[in-house]
């Protein structure tokens, strides 16, 4: 059975010194986010909304006797997306819905603004060498991206003290688990198709360490909310935490001196990072479920990840990057195809998978992305989840117009396995987006 389908799009610079070209951005891979304020030169938690070539200067406020900023910052999208066969969710492709028996046409059209946000950031007086702030952004999706209306869907709201060396953070930010994501237009960012790690509520400290300028060591510790903050049920099974905090942990390494490459993105040549977390789930049936002797109606689910993730800039303009992970019970990570429990079996599903991505900045201003993913559940006997596999092959060419004007264009080759009697689905989905931002 599917649950938790949550996704949204969480965009951490990876390294203490913000490098974008490594960072994780939805269309494009820049100096500056689209939509928002880079938080700090040493940030990793920094989000990246929609990224351009071009910085976002927003709406900013001095207070404080200018000791003090508040900065407002926010994009508007027009999104178009045409697909072959029936997507979920609507407009914000996950996967594909099972193929039609009867051979009926499965198109389907959707054009949306759900993609466009707000934000706002307060950065304080420094005290003691420690800079605060406070970060929030939502977009105006309804607060589970799974249905076709509109809403408010907070998307970040944190605090933050930052030197050199530490970060202290606390609130919704985006995972320290796998926190790197390919460069797509869809906030659904492949999500439930090898990219996991997802935002949730958490409090995290980090280390930063430079033995030498060519070279940095990143580390973090996190204590997470084990139900990720977006997500949407499809069966009559409640999940919730189990009394327990998550842990996640992970371990940055960039090497070489940060450069500025094509495009204005500040990035070291090679970053490798390891990334894990362990927690739990307890899953208890509705009331309204049928009584099932066979089937507990509660069960408790041991849940853990583990993740590489790398990136290198071959030259100024051409670079790949990508990510692997293997885990157990990762539903509330957009692993698994969103899947955690088989209520069968009473085991959480297992499942492994990756994505991996070549990126090209042919001009300063236009720049196309290549990739491929696979998340792929583990099948044991006795197995009754549905969904078997998921698969994804994107490209994408990204038109930084001007410094406010972003238009892109991309096109998935995907297909998503059931299990039997179910069919297996394959199409293609066309997206367009015209962004502007403030």
């Amino acid at each position: 059975m599917l649950s938790n389908v949550g996704f949204a799009q969480s965009e951490p610079v990876i390294t203490n010194e913000s490098p974008p070209g490594f960072s994780s951005s939805p269309l494009s891979q820049s100096a500056e986010p689209f939509g928002q304020p880079v938080p700090a030169e040493n940030s990793i938690d920094c989000l990246q909304c929609k990224p351009s070539a071009a910085s976002n200067d927003g709406i900013t406020v001095s207070m404080l006797d200018g000791k003090s900023q508040l900065k407002i910052f926010g994009s508007l999208s027009a999104l178009t997306v045409f697909s072959t066969d029936r997507p979920f969710a609507p407009g914000l492709p996950l996967f594909l819905l099972p193929s039609s028996p009867f051979g009926l046409n499965t198109n389907t059209f959707d054009i949306h603004a759900r993609q466009s946000n707000i934000g706002a950031m307060f950065i304080g007086p420094q005290t003691n060498g420690f800079t605060p702030s406070a970060t929030f952004v939502s977009f105006i999706a309804n607060d589970t991206l799974t249905g076709d209306s509109y809403g408010l869907l907070p998307y970040n709201a944190f605090g933050e003290l930052k030197s050199e060396d530490w970060r202290f953070a606390a609130g919704l930010q985006s995972d320290v688990f796998n926190p790197r994501k390919p460069t797509v237009i869809s906030l659904a960012a492949m999500f439930t198709t090898g990219n996991t790690g997802s935002f949730r509520s958490q409090a995290r400290i980090e280390r930063f360490v430079k033995p030498t300028s060519s070279s940095e060591f990143s580390f973090q510790l996190a204590i997470s909310d084990p139900i990720q903050s977006v997500f949407g049920s499809r069966d009559l099974r409640i999940q919730e935490d189990n009394g327990w905090p998550n842990i996640e942990g992970r371990v940055n390494t960039g090497l070489g001196e940060i450069e500025t490459l094509t495009g204005g993105r500040k990035a070291r040549t090679f970053e490798l990072g390891s990334s894990a977390f362990v927690g739990q789930i307890r899953t208890t049936r509705s009331i309204l479920a049928p009584q099932d002797p066979q089937n507990p109606i509660r069960t408790v689910v041991d849940c853990w990840g583990f993740g590489v993730d790398a990136a290198i800039n071959l030259t100024e303009s051409i670079g790949v990057q990508g990510e692997l992970f293997t885990g157990a019970g990762l539903g509330e990570y957009n692993g698994g195809i969103s899947q955690t429990f088989d209520s069968a079996t009473q085991q959480a599903i297992r499942s492994s998978g990756g994505w991996g991505e070549v990126f090209a900045y042919l001009t300063p201003k236009l720049h196309v992305h290549s990739g491929y993913g696979i998340d792929s559940p583990l099948r044991r006997a006795g197995d009754t989840f549905v969904l078997t596999e998921n698969q994804t092959f994107f490209t994408n060419v990204v038109w930084n117009w001007s410094k406010n004007i972003q238009i892109s264009n991309q096109v998935d080759y995907r297909k998503t396995n059931y299990r039997s009697p179910l069919l297996d689905a394959t199409g293609c989905i066309f997206y367009s987006e015209f962004q502007w931002k403030f």
